[in-house]
């Protein structure tokens, strides 16, 4: 079977020396001897789009699939920084043991050695969110061993670690004792905005990266009396992220970019908390913001607006089988005619095997009837927690979202 020329050209991609990625202390990120802004997003998926929409890397979280990853990015000119995953202190693994240590360290050097020359290869993620409370010294000091060996496997690619946000106890520990770490990656989401001065007040001056960036975590929102958090809209998400992003990623300096979380569908806490797609695939608004920011331009076609939805059983506790109305208020920048989904789901169904979150199964006879952007339902018969959704989509493949949880008793 002859090969196309195409084909050609990949495969001499794959082989080809690999694309030296360096941190200037004034230019930034040097990629290839050019200056390089990471515009990126957490996932696999959907990667054609990513480049359409003006993005130009992912962040994965470990080395699952990552042939197909690379292959992916190399095909529509996406760097990947590569995350490995490092095991959290646990009853089967301390960072005080040195046998766990060597044994997670030959682990690493194994998949550095396996993705080192691949040119779609930025930079090398050494765990997420592992350090705890920053206190655990002997996870520093097995940090910067893994830097170093690194850099011997790799001298052409950047090291970081990414931290569940960033305070003064682990700025001071990375300082004391990985100086070998490239950057830092800082997981943030409601404290993006005020990241720039925390970083400036516990005396981080080192490179940084925004590895995830998204709406108000769940932990950050308000909650009902019986502890249900209350979710932004996608039209507050996007309006909160683009002020954000502007704000604190756009204008550079120490900071080298950041990461979107997350360019996929993800059930946690909700269906829609976190995932810039829905489980149908429409975008929302999220995905309009960032390709304003990556790219300088608006889509074509633009997911709608939601601006509000209403009920009498929002945050409330109601009878089981109580009737109740609910209405969302949503407009259309393109004048699409709007189609409206509504969606009442228990507020949990467990986790599986793996401890995933299940996605609830929509209880269908709650929704009696819906006209256009009006909805009666009846509360479930069964006492518990649940949440009323609505999906607001354009025909388009565009979608807002909303929900707000209620209680059975």
């Amino acid at each position: 079977m002859l090969r196309t020329a195409s084909f050609l050209a990949l495969a001499s991609l794959v082989s080809a020396a690999p694309l030296e990625v360096r941190i200037d202390p004034t230019k930034g990120l040097i990629r290839d001897g050019a200056p390089y802004f990471i515009k990126g997003a957490g996932g696999d998926t959907r990667l054609t789009e990513l480049a359409q929409r003006g993005g130009n890397s992912i962040r994965t979280w470990s080395v699952d699939n990552l042939d197909a990853t690379l292959a992916e990015a190399l095909k529509n000119g996406l760097t990947v920084s590569v995350g490995i995953w490092l095991e959290p202190e646990c009853s089967w693994f301390s960072y005080s043991k040195p046998e766990n240590c060597a044994k997670q360290t030959e682990r690493v050097r194994l998949s550095i050695q396996k993705y080192k020359d691949h040119p779609s290869l930025l930079s090398w993620g050494l765990g997420n969110e592992v350090e705890g409370d920053g206190k655990n010294a002997a996870f520093w000091r097995q940090l910067e061993q893994l830097a170093l060996m690194v850099k011997a496997e790799d001298p052409a690619h950047p090291t970081f670690t990414a931290l569940a946000g960033i305070t003064g106890e682990k700025a001071a520990a990375m300082n004391q004792y990985c100086p070998h770490l490239d950057f830092a990656g800082i997981n943030t989401y409601g404290a993006l905005h005020g990241l720039r001065e925390r970083l400036v007040s516990i005396g981080w001056t080192r490179p940084w990266v925004v590895t995830e960036f998204g709406p108000q975590g769940f932990w950050e929102r308000p909650k009902t009396s019986w502890g249900a958090p209350l979710e932004q809209t996608s039209t507050e998400k996007a309006e909160m992220i683009e002020k954000c992003y502007s704000e604190t990623i756009a204008p550079g300096g120490a900071c080298l970019g950041g990461y979107a979380f997350i360019w996929a569908q993800k059930q946690e806490a909700t269906a829609t908390w976190f995932g810039l797609f829905t489980k149908e695939g429409e975008t929302t608004p999220t995905v309009d913001v960032l390709q304003r920011l990556w790219s300088g331009k608006s889509p074509a076609n633009q997911a709608p607006h939601l601006v509000s939805l209403t009920s009498a059983a929002a945050q409330a506790v109601i009878a089981p089988a109580a009737e109740f109305a609910a209405q969302v208020v949503a407009d259309d920048p393109d004048h699409d005619p709007l189609r409206v989904r509504w969606e009442v789901v228990a507020e949990s169904a467990g986790r599986d095997a793996q401890g995933h979150e299940k996605s609830p199964v929509p209880i269908k006879e709650s929704l009696k009837s819906s006209d256009g952007l009006t909805a009666a339902l009846t509360a479930p018969q069964k006492p518990g927690s649940y949440r009323l959704f609505v999906y607001v989509a354009d025909g388009m493949g565009h979608a807002a979202t909303a929900n707000f949880p209620f209680r059975v008793k």
